[in-house]
């Protein structure tokens, strides 16, 4: 729980900044922030592609100081009235944010859905606006101003700082089971190793050396 809000803080904290207050629509992000973007390899990031639903990538924030319970988050345009993050202020209609995976239980989500999306589990809550899928050592959230919106970011899902291979394809399944807590795999009596919150950087290959 204390993961989700610390991504939610930032979150609004960067949309605020992304916005300005912006009446008009959001210039897309600029070559030079995307470039940077994809310079990081500490592990996988997802995105939705250049646009959504005619919404431009705008922002990609969390790189320079990674922080593994808040991500590295894609935004995608500008003010909206419905905010995707619910704090208040100037906000934005899509999220896309990938965070290494740590144990932790799905309860506190309240009313949700299991699904199953580019081959892997995911699950669907908060009415639809949002989209949690897991992959690989990886949580990738989706979150939008509608369940429509939502699910175009969803489907459009893709590795965003390397090419899927053979061997390393887009969406490999989890290394994980997804809402079980550490707690509970304590519980268990399963493999100390079969969650961890330690960075990934010495368990992944570098995602540079796969382009």
């Amino acid at each position: 729980m204390r993961r989700r809000l610390a991504r939610v803080v930032a979150a609004a904290a960067t949309a605020g900044v992304v916005a300005g207050c912006a009446t008009g629509p959001a210039p897309p992000i600029s070559a030079k922030q995307l470039a940077y973007a994809h310079s990081f390899d500490l592990f996988t990031l997802y995105w939705a592609g250049r646009s959504v639903d005619g919404i431009p990538l705008t922002e990609a924030d969390g790189l320079g100081d990674y922080n593994v319970q808040i991500g590295v988050t894609m935004f995608y345009g500008n003010c909206v009235h419905k905010s995707v993050l619910k704090l208040g202020g100037c906000t934005l209609p899509l999220k896309v944010t990938t965070v290494w995976y740590i144990p932790h239980s799905n309860i506190s989500l309240g009313p949700q859905r299991k699904l199953r999306v580019h081959g892997v589990p995911a699950v669907i809550f908060n009415h639809g606006d949002e989209v949690e899928v897991y992959t690989d050592a990886m949580a990738v959230d989706v979150i939008g101003a509608t369940p429509k919106l939502t699910m175009a970011g969803v489907k459009q899902l893709t590795t965003f700082n390397r090419k899927p291979s053979a061997a390393w394809p887009a969406f490999p399944p989890p290394e994980f089971r997804p809402g079980v807590s550490l707690k509970q795999l304590a519980a268990e009596k399963k493999r100390p190793d079969s969650g961890t919150s330690n960075p990934p950087g010495d368990l992944q290959p570098s995602v540079n050396q796969s382009q």
